[in-house]
């Protein structure tokens, strides 16, 4: 008999922020072990929270052969958390584990936990099938064999040589979906969902590890194959929204119009938003990604400082992030921007510069992310380098607070200037100017300024609410959590 597969996503720590959002990688794997005739279960941990009890009850009545956990930094307590409870369940199933954690840090993962079998490395698709088929023929004896992991056996741990990158990605199946409540994922009443046309980043910036998990080169999706799943996202799961989910959506530009293209040529005009590199637009495409209802591009400026953008190996200019801010609001699309900044040996003039420009080129939205030196990052052998000590808590390993000391821009100041930068940036003009605008991006803008402005003033929110209906209402219809870019991968 084939292999029964308990796939699970952890959840966040209670104390990070909870971004929650469909895990495309276990989605992903589930459908291809399915198209292989495999019975796959998912557990979504993130969206029950269930308790260890919980979670042993669960494996019981489910009773997989093989239980497969994925994990980023922030959510790998976590997840080792779920494997104890797996195996104190079923003491004979087969754990692994999987992503960009422990796909760097897969011996120390034996070393901290005694309820791990296998760590997955890299891309997990073809290498899971090949697990699976081992565990359904029962010749685990042969995991010697199989590219891409890191097992234990007789107490000795074995790395075996890395798996190759899928290069055809087209011919992975859609995402399987099915096995999670998608009613959890609206916002203001429209379902969000993402969608990954492409895999491999060919830059390197330094406090991001997503290389590590699908490599350098650039894979794309054919455009018609894009679409149908954008079709198929709407027709089976009431899409309503979708983000492009790809670390730099405009990379292959020719590749992009194609896609604008087909989406025009089919009539899909639902709103959607992108990530891409400010060196990577220009008026003429951002004009075509307008033209199919993009309202909302996500650029990694990361700093105002020349210095720092340098020392990130980000490999762009100030000016660029400038001009490609002040393209993309003229072409119709507001302006996310992501910003790294307590980043080692930045000084608070530096971090000046980043609110200066900011106040300079007014982008419709602002992530301010604290460095993180995620393992497996040119950063985190940078804070090593220069003897600064890391939090050894994976559960601090998030955006929104520091994991070293740095010595010229302590914590204290980092926070007085997030605060009063938002403060200023998130005002009563700022909540008005977004709910009178009307689409579903800046109706959510407006909603998190109203949040912040309420929670930092007697301002009763009752009033705020009525003069933005006062002041217009809303055009048209869309949706987005902006959620931040996880830089882990």
């Amino acid at each position: 008999m084939k292999a029964h597969v308990a796939l699970v996503n952890p959840p966040y720590p209670v104390e990070a922020p909870q971004a929650i959002f469909i895990p495309l990688g276990i989605s992903y794997l589930a459908a291809v072990l399915e198209e292989n005739g495999y019975m796959v279960d998912v557990v979504d941990c993130q969206t029950t929270r269930p308790t260890q009890k919980d979670l042993q009850d669960k494996f019981k009545s489910l009773k997989p052969d093989i239980i497969g956990v994925t994990s980023a930094t922030l959510t790998y307590l976590p997840a080792l958390d779920i494997l104890k409870a797996a195996k104190t369940a079923l003491p004979n199933a087969v754990t692994m584990i999987g992503g960009p954690h422990v796909t760097v840090m897969d011996e120390q993962t034996f070393t901290e936990s005694s309820d791990v079998d296998i760590v997955v490395r890299g891309e997990g698709e073809q290498t899971m099938l090949e697990l699976a088929r081992l565990v359904s023929e029962g010749n685990l004896g042969k995991l010697g064999g199989v590219a891409g992991i890191t097992f234990r056996k007789n107490g000795q741990i074995h790395r075996n040589p890395g798996r190759p990158f899928m290069q055809d990605i087209d011919s992975l199946p859609h995402p399987a979906h099915k096995h999670f409540d998608v009613t959890r994922y609206k916002i203001l009443g429209k379902t969000y969902l993402p969608i990954i046309t492409s895999r491999g980043c060919p830059f390197h910036c330094t406090f991001c590890a997503g290389y590590k998990m699908c490599g350098r080169g650039f894979r794309g999706r054919s455009p018609s194959k894009v679409v149908d799943e954008l079709e198929w996202l709407r027709d089976e799961f009431g899409a309503g929204a979708f983000a492009f989910y790809d670390d730099t959506f405009t990379f292959d530009v020719n590749r992009a119009v194609a896609i604008c293209d087909e989406m025009q040529k089919r009539k899909m005009m639902l709103p959607w938003d992108c990530r891409t590199r400010v060196d990577k637009v220009s008026k003429s495409l951002l004009t075509k990604l307008r033209s199919t209802n993009c309202q909302l591009i996500h650029f990694g400026v990361e700093s105002g400082s020349q210095h720092m953008l340098n020392l990130m190996r980000k490999g762009t200019t100030v000016e660029q992030n400038a001009q490609a801010i002040k393209w993309t609001k003229e072409a119709g699309i507001s302006v996310a921007i992501s910003l790294v900044i307590g980043y080692p040996t930045e000084t608070p003039e530096m971090l000046q510069q980043t609110i200066d420009f900011i106040h300079k080129t007014k982008p419709d939205y602002v992530y301010m992310c604290e460095a993180v030196p995620y393992p497996g990052t040119e950063l985190y052998e940078y804070t090593k380098q220069l003897g600064l000590e890391l939090a050894t808590d994976w559960s601090q390993y998030h955006e929104q607070t520091q994991v070293f000391k740095n010595e010229l821009l302590p914590l204290a100041k980092l926070e007085q200037t997030k605060k009063a930068f938002y403060d200023s940036y998130f005002s009563p003009t700022f909540y008005l100017k977004k709910k009178m605008k009307g689409d579903f991006y800046s109706q959510i803008m407006a909603r998190m300024a109203l949040n912040h402005i309420v929670s930092n003033s007697k301002v009763p929110r009752w009033l705020f609410r009525k003069l933005g209906k006062l002041r217009g209402k809303p055009k048209s219809q869309g949706g987005h959590s902006t959620p931040s870019k996880n830089q882990q991968g």
